[in-house]
């Protein structure tokens, strides 16, 4: 019999992320892997750095020559990946929170330009909620319980009102 932890993914969680919140956090996971040097980079940057590579290339070309197509690409089309174990989904988890942070920066200096404050306050809004929803899967690891993990619903709008901070 094989080991479940050296075997293939299935033990893994998936994530389902629309394809604008991928780009911001594999920008990121692109820059620390950089500063950090393959061997100490985020081991999921290396997992996802084929899908990435092709969601790059179709949105840079895209962008030049079907702005429509781009736009439903970056905004309406999830991408559909894999975390082996719960530090995969701790280590994107992170990445999404500091891509909070820096979304945070943008919108001070954006100030008084609303256009770009809007669209930086949905950014932000939508990778809170990313955020909060990794959490609840690093939590429960890669050990569910009752079948394979929920898919992730990063789309939908974070509710309104607040429950007391645990």
């Amino acid at each position: 019999m094989s080991d479940a932890r050296t075997s293939a993914p299935p033990a893994g969680t998936e994530l389902r992320l629309i394809v604008w919140q991928f780009v911001r956090i594999m920008v990121q996971l692109e820059t620390v892997s950089r500063v950090r040097g393959r061997e100490r980079g985020p081991s999921v940057y290396q997992d996802w750095r084929g899908s990435w590579t092709e969601i790059d290339r179709t949105l840079e070309r895209l962008g030049k020559t079907d702005s429509e197509a781009f736009a439903d690409l970056m905004m309406n089309q999830e991408v559909v990946l894999r975390c082996r174990d719960r530090n995969q989904v701790n280590e994107v988890t992170r990445t999404a929170e500091n891509v909070v942070a820096q979304l945070d920066e943008l919108l001070k200096e954006a100030r008084g330009d609303a256009k770009k404050e809007e669209e930086l306050q949905f950014e932000r809004r939508e990778m809170k909620a990313l955020v909060k929803h990794l959490r609840r899967q690093g939590r429960s690891g890669n050990k569910a319980r009752s079948g394979a993990p929920k898919p992730a619903t990063p789309a939908s709008p974070p509710r309104r009102g607040k429950k007391r901070k645990g």
